[in-house]
């Protein structure tokens, strides 16, 4: 029954209800999306990554005619130079000028960073991850991983699509390349030595972002229930504080009335004495007509 009540009260205040409708529907798109001059845009920390390998080999290739165990880890310790080399200022700029992304909006981290934490990179949710970005300042940001013992270098993209984030990798990869063809040891070519092979395409897509519909709901069923209890509320509230505000009136009305002086010139005269009695109290009672004399 308190649920019909309910019901039947929300509808008689139908325009009010109206109201508190339009302004949940709003409160849900805005807790999801920000109005921008493009229109709508995504508010949600969701950012799109791309990752790849990259191998540091022998022109014979080690993979296939197989190497020493100090040709091996020569390798892996040049992986992880050619990684911190990935993450300079000089890399970053040639990086930014093939994937076609400003240089000052990508912020680089090699295997040798120890602000970067790489070894819990991989761990990180999309969120964790995103919210670096934000403290970087950056909008985009790759990660050079290098494999203890194995001559592999990992390279992580992340940007805000995921075509800029397969560019970054994909760019990585160019630019390391072209380095180490220019690279000279004793005036001969390092490329005589050493090369890079790229172990399959940048692969991407995007991370997080599907929890907005769930913040859409949520911020529609709280601004829409604290609406409607206002509306049950507040009327309630008005009506019990009009009724106190009656009853301490009509207080004050009758203790005026009991408590007031008494004006004595116009009282009554018939059977009414006026004069104290001896003692100085008030004479409250009628006074009897005195018989008539004979």
């Amino acid at each position: 029954m308190a649920l019909v009540e309910t019901i039947r009260q929300l509808w008689q205040r139908k325009l009010l209800v109206g109201i508190v409708l339009a302004l949940a529907i709003a409160a849900a798109i805005f807790s999801a999306y920000r109005v921008s001059s493009g229109g709508l845009e995504n508010r949600s920390l969701a950012v799109a990554a791309a990752s790849s390998q990259i191998l540091v080999d022998s022109p014979d290739s080690t993979l296939v005619q197989g190497a020493e165990l100090g040709t091996f880890e020569a390798l892996a310790t040049r992986a992880k130079i050619y990684g911190q080399y990935l993450a300079s200022l000089a890399a970053r700029r040639e990086i930014a000028k093939l994937s076609g992304v400003p240089a000052r909006s990508i912020a680089t981290a090699g295997p040798f960073s120890s602000a970067t934490g790489q070894n819990a990179y991989s761990s990180q949710t999309s969120e964790e991850r995103a919210g670096e970005l934000l403290q970087e300042g950056a909008q985009n940001r790759l990660v050079f991983t290098a494999q203890e013992g194995v001559p592999i270098l990992t390279v992580d993209a992340q940007s805000a699509s995921s075509e800029t984030a397969i560019a970054l990798a994909s760019a990585s990869f160019t630019t390391l390349e072209n380095y180490v063809k220019s690279l000279e040891a004793d005036g001969k070519p390092v490329r005589q030595g050493v090369t890079v092979r790229e172990l399959g395409a940048p692969e991407g897509g995007t991370l997080g972002g599907s929890n907005n519909l769930i913040l859409m709901a949520l911020a529609f069923l709280l601004v829409f229930g604290l609406g409607c209890a206002a509306i049950l509320l507040v009327p309630t509230f008005a009506q019990r504080w009009r009724a106190l505000d009656d009853v301490e009136y009509a207080d004050a009305e009758l203790g005026h009335d009991h408590h007031g002086p008494v004006d004595l010139h116009n009282a009554p005269s018939h059977g009414y004495d006026p004069t104290p009695l001896a003692n100085g109290e008030p004479r409250d009672h009628i006074a009897p007509h005195a018989a008539p004399s004979r």
